[in-house]
This record gives C-alpha cells, structure tokens and sequence, in this order.
C-alpha cells in the first residue's frame, strides 16, 4: 500500500473513532488531521535525539550513528525542531530550526552535522514499479558536508571491474538522485568520493522487486565515509 495512501486512512480512521464517541447531542471539537509522514536520518557519528517543539520524538531510543526513525505522523505546517546530543550532560541542543511541512506529504529529514546548516530534508514521492515481474527502486542521498561530490556504481558480484546498473555521478552534499529501476537480487555497491579520491566504501545489498530504497552516504574528511540504506516502501 502506498504510504501516502496510509498516511489518509490513519487520519481518516482516527477521525472517526473520535465522532463515535461524542453525544448525539454534544457539538464536535475540531478534530486537527493536518499531519504529514516523516522519516528522520542520523547521517553523523554522534548518538543524538530529535525533538518537535521541545517534546523528544524518538522515544524508546536514541539515534545512533547512521540511524533512521522510519515514517511517523507529524503534525504538518511549521514547527521547530531541535537536536541534542544523547546523555545527561548535553542539555542543551546543538541547535534549533523552524521547518516547514505540508498536508498529507512525504518527507525524510537527514541530521549530517552539528549545525542548522548541515540538515536537509527531502520530499519523498513514492511509486513502486508495478510491472509483471516489478523491479526495485533505490535513490541516493548525499549527506557528507564536506567530502565532495559522491558518485555510486553498482558493481558485478565477481567482477568488481563490471557494472551492472548505471552509476550515480557526482552527486551533491544536499542533493538526492532520481529514483533508479534496478533488477532484484544481491548487488555490490561501491561509493565514491570525488573530495576523497582514494576512499571508496563498498556495501553488499539485497533489493526485493515492488520496493524502494534510499540509500546514502554520510561522515566527513575526519572520521571518513559510511553508508546506510532504508526502505522507504
């Protein structure tokens, strides 16, 4: 099922169980449905939590490095967010950032530095390929704020020297790729740094037709290069 479509029928199923409740007599309070569905990424090396207008969102756990919190409903407009270091001694966030969401939308918010400047989020527009024998969709997301453009190639399972999918090139702190069809099946992944020309980061990944995937590179000159990948649907 699509994840927007879920998203409609948590609200929609929320709004009614409350009106069945009320009197037949009672005038019905304002029910606020406005929310939107958002994934948040720990792209740095840090143990961190997330919090929406001072309240913590990751609730039974912390953020650990290269961490996701998968789709949650949000409430939609503009909130601030606010991000800390995980442990009693850090009080205080690192910083704090109005952002702003809309109705009924996909987002994945990707935490890759200490600074408001080093956050980013994505829209997330999700259509798994539904042909006879459905493929596998995967993005990439560049999180890394300063190793350079990152380029991705999906290499051959014996011949590290064949490229079975079309790379991703020379993509940009910030930047998302389009989402890519890709056959089902084990694939060698191998990233690259354009900043760090002799770095490349190598992941095994399994890719099940009919899902989609993000997957993304993180870290920085200092600590070096790391990789995770989520399922998005």
């Amino acid at each position: 099922m699509n994840i927007k479509v879920k998203v409609l029928l948590i609200i929609a199923t929320a709004a009614g169980c409350f009106a069945s409740c009320k009197k037949n007599n009672d005038k019905p309070d304002a029910v606020d449905s406005s929310t939107s569905a958002l994934n948040v990424v720990n792209a740095t090396f840090n143990n961190v939590n997330i919090y929406v207008n001072g309240t913590r969102v990751n609730n039974t756990t912390t953020f650990y490095p290269g961490g996701t919190l998968g789709y949650i409903l949000i409430k939609a407009g503009t909130q601030n967010y606010s991000v800390k270091l995980d442990g009693p001694n850090n009080p205080n966030p690192l910083f704090s950032l109005p952002l702003t969401l809309s109705k009924d939308s996909i987002y994945s918010f990707y935490i890759a530095g200490n600074t408001a400047d080093q956050v980013f989020k994505t829209t997330d527009v999700l259509a798994a390929d539904t042909g006879k024998t459905p493929m596998a969709k995967i993005r990439f997301v560049n999180a890394s704020s300063d190793a350079g453009n990152l380029s991705v190639r999906f290499e051959g399972i014996t011949n590290k020297l064949a490229v079975d999918t079309e790379q991703v090139k020379n993509i940009g702190f910030k930047t998302t790729s389009a989402f890519k069809l890709v056959a089902p099946g084990v694939h060698n992944m191998a990233l690259y740094s354009t900043g760090l020309p002799t770095t490349i980061v190598r992941d095994t990944v399994l890719l099940t037709g009919g899902k989609i995937y993000t997957y993304y590179g993180y870290g920085n000159k200092s600590t070096g290069l790391a990789t995770g990948v989520f399922t998005n649907q």
